[in-house]
């Protein structure tokens, strides 16, 4: 019994919800129901609701291409040997940049598609040059091969 009561003592207000474990995000939306009916209302909270957070823009995360693409890609069958440096056909693909044999382009925008499609606005610089172009990146064969189409080409690559 004394060790109930110093339980209790020690739970503070925190609500217990019948003892039953509640997941974070749950009882995050369980508390924000309890506020705005403490604020407005019950009756006002039931007929207009519950503020929704929104998530906040965030232009790194806007331009940065899913996990399952980063990393090395070769189009041939020494590009994936990373002690070549003549390897002309590997790319790597980081966060906003791809990195090619003599230039490298950088996300402008993404359009993620599907979880193995993103069409990507880039600006290419290299070799004294610079221009935009949109591509698009798809993912084959379970993510092990990369389809790149370019308005010129389509160009595959298998991961390194």
């Amino acid at each position: 019994m004394a060790l109930m009561l110093t339980l209790a003592a020690c739970s503070g207000h925190d609500a217990d919800y019948n003892r039953v474990d509640v997941p974070e995000k749950e009882a995050a939306a369980q508390a924000a129901i309890e506020q705005a009916a403490a604020q407005n209302g019950a009756a006002s909270t039931a007929r207009t609701g519950v503020p929704v957070a929104r998530t906040t823009p965030n232009a790194a995360r806007d331009r940065a291409f899913p996990t399952e693409f980063l990393g090395y890609w070769g189009a041939g069958d020494n590009d994936c040997e990373l002690a070549n440096t003549a390897a002309t056909g590997r790319i790597n693909i980081d966060a906003d940049t791809i990195r090619f044999y003599e230039s490298r382009a950088r996300v402008q925008r993404i359009d993620r598609r599907s979880p193995q499609e993103v069409a990507v606005d880039l600006r290419f610089s290299g070799e004294g040059q610079s221009f935009y172009a949109r591509e698009v990146y798809r993912l084959d064969a379970g993510g092990t091969m990369l389809v790149r189409t370019s308005p010129t080409a389509t160009q595959r690559y298998r991961r390194c």
